[in-house]
């Protein structure tokens, strides 16, 4: 065998392991928590050895005849697992690499090393800064909203080779470290050297509205696993300032936790059904409410609209069968499929779908969603939602400066 076809051959085998590696890690990771039916695929695994050959005789083939640069080995070995994952034709079921599987981790945990900024993107791809949380870093040094990052500790930005997780990513680390972060702000060009800490991702804002102090408003943004603990903290504030009626916002929340979920709805509901879960051979879980929540009583409405999906789904859709409140707003998304989400060993993730959510009614929230009770459109320049959930409460509640008999529990 000459030099060349015996590293030909040791490449190939080099690649067979590792993809064999990380195939078998996100198998064991998933029989972890899903028993049997992994342990079995496990078993079959040496069927799949002509997969394997063909893969090595495809990358050798690239290899020996591809005109440009050829991929680093890590975005080759990525790019074939996102190609068997694609493969099952479920667009919940995802491979996720690292940086943007970490990013994930901390957002559902609601705490991570980081600035304290919410980042996006705006029509030109640049990185932007959309919202900073008081006290916390990115505030205390000076950082402001609609600040273009142009630069993460000397690297700069590009949309064409940055992703938004990528960016994310850069940004965030071990607690104590500082990242150096060169801003375009109008005209000038600043550059801020922040020190991270443990940021807290706010999923919960409340206030008293303005038009009609007996009302409440709750957003919830996200389902991390602080949601129940600052709802708590919300219906105690408000209850203070003299709520008397409630609306609960769900519009642009795209989900999260299934049990954070189940227990913001007990906050509303006294015990009960909250979800059906449907596994694998029509296996039925089911979760309920706890008993004792603070809101049981109080008038309330809840917004829902089209990005209204998956955790939220259950709440909404928990409330509404229960005829708990009513919805208002634009039918929701219609995500009600639960994904595991399984560590890989080079830090990546596979979500897996593996049950169905279905409201206590029993109505299929996967492809469907819900329908509101009120339907209200947008109407640019306006809210034309809570302005409607504001009339509907108020048919409920008593006349301005009459005593009512609703009352938050603290």
């Amino acid at each position: 065998m000459t030099d060349s076809a015996s590293h030909a051959t040791l490449r190939r085998n080099l690649l067979r392991a590792i993809v064999q590696g990380l195939l078998a890690g996100v198998l064991l990771s998933a029989a972890f928590a899903g028993g049997f039916y992994y342990r079995d695929m496990l078993a079959k695994r040496p069927a799949t050895a002509a997969s394997f050959s063909l893969l090595s005789e495809v990358e050798a083939l690239l290899n020996q005849h591809f005109l440009y640069p050829i991929p680093d080995e890590e975005t080759r070995v990525h790019g074939a697992v996102n190609g068997l994952v694609a493969s099952y034709d479920d667009p919940y079921t995802i491979f996720v690499e690292p940086q943007a599987a970490e990013v994930d981790t901390g957002n559902l945990a609601g705490r991570f090393g980081g600035i304290g900024a919410e980042i996006g993107q705006d029509e030109q791809g640049r990185f932007v800064i959309q919202r900073v949380y008081r006290d916390n870093p990115a505030h205390e040094a000076g950082l402001q909203e609609g600040d273009i990052i142009i630069a993460v500790d000397g690297v700069a930005l590009d949309p064409v080779r940055h992703d938004l997780n990528t960016v994310i990513s850069m940004i965030r680390g071990n607690v104590g470290d500082p990242v150096v972060l060169r801003i375009q702000r109008g005209g000038q060009t600043l550059e801020f050297e922040v020190i991270r800490a443990e940021v807290l991702i706010p999923s919960t804002f409340w206030r008293i509205l303005d038009d009609d102090p007996r009302i409440g408003y709750i957003q919830i943004v996200r389902f991390t696993e602080r949601a129940p603990q600052e709802l708590r903290q919300a219906l105690s504030e408000l209850g203070g300032q003299g709520a008397e009626a409630l609306v609960l916002d769900l519009r642009n929340n795209g989900g999260g936790l299934v049990d954070s979920a189940v227990a913001v709805a007990g906050e509303f509901l006294d015990g009960g059904v909250v979800l059906y879960e449907e596994r694998q051979g029509g296996a039925e879980r089911v979760f309920n409410a706890s008993r004792g929540g603070a809101a049981l009583d109080l008038p309330l409405v809840v917004l829902i609209n089209q990005n209204t999906a998956s955790a939220a789904e259950i709440v909404a859709g928990a409330i509404q069968d229960r005829g708990r409140a009513q919805l208002v707003g634009q039918p929701s998304f219609g995500k009600g499929s639960v994904q595991l989400i399984l560590p890989v060993s080079d830090g990546s993730s596979l979500h897996v779908t593996t049950a169905q959510w279905f409201t206590p009614a029993h109505h299929r929230l996967e492809g469907q969603g819900l329908t509101p009770d009120v339907v209200v459109q947008p109407v640019e320049g306006t809210d034309a939602e809570l302005a409607a959930a504001v009339e509907e409460l108020q048919t409920m509640l008593p006349m301005p400066g009459s005593r009512s008999n609703y009352r938050l529990i603290g």
